[in-house]
């Protein structure tokens, strides 16, 4: 059986030596982490929607999307591997062990939503827009008048608006994870 060196360490339950090249790899994971999260999370979507249409959005959004969940994955990865070679399981502290029990819910999370809910919920945004289309609904009014009167159309954006929220929860996990990762490494950092 072969072992990579993470695979070896990570076996051996002993904390690897502290380097400049494992600290920066997981201040990348941090900071990177933390700035997509942030920026997709504040700035990114409420800007872009004022300037789109729905349906010019929805397309935007599934590019994007995919990006930023794979990027955020990528990057969750990271802090969390990086943190676990440090620190490996059996050695936790308190401290250690809610960070990296964090860690783990923050990967989690953005996996949930990269793998499972923005598929879904592009699909269904495309769903939705679809039956705008059809149905000519350009305005506000018109979007009223659907949910009123077409059950179809009525279920596709209720399926919608759940897991979109959904999704939204789960980004706000990880972002408030990626706020408590800083207040951590803050608060460890002797730079003031």
């Amino acid at each position: 059986m072969h072992l990579s060196y993470v695979e070896y360490a990570l076996l051996q339950n002993k904390p690897v030596a502290s380097s400049p090249n494992l600290s920066f790899l997981h201040l990348i994971g941090v900071a990177g982490g933390f700035g997509i999260s942030f920026w997709m999370t504040t700035v990114h979507g409420r800007a872009v929607q004022r300037m789109l249409t729905r349906q010019e959005f929805a397309t935007v959004q599934s590019y994007l999307s995919d990006v930023y969940f794979a990027s955020s994955s990528v990057l969750a990865s990271l802090s969390l591997g990086t943190f676990l070679l440090h620190h490996p399981i059996k050695t936790w502290s308190i401290d250690a062990r809610n960070l990296g029990i964090a860690l783990f819910v923050a990967l989690a999370a953005v996996e949930f939503n990269s793998l499972v809910l923005n598929p879904l919920v592009t699909n269904l945004m495309f769903d939705r827009n679809n039956i705008e289309f059809l149905q000519a609904a350009k305005t506000s009014d018109d979007i009223e008048r659907l949910i009123r009167n077409d059950s179809k159309y009525r279920v596709v954006n209720n399926r919608f608006n759940l897991f979109h929220s959904i999704s939204i929860v789960s980004g706000v996990v990880y972002h408030g994870i990626q706020w408590y990762h800083l207040f951590v490494l803050a608060d460890k950092c002797l730079v003031l």
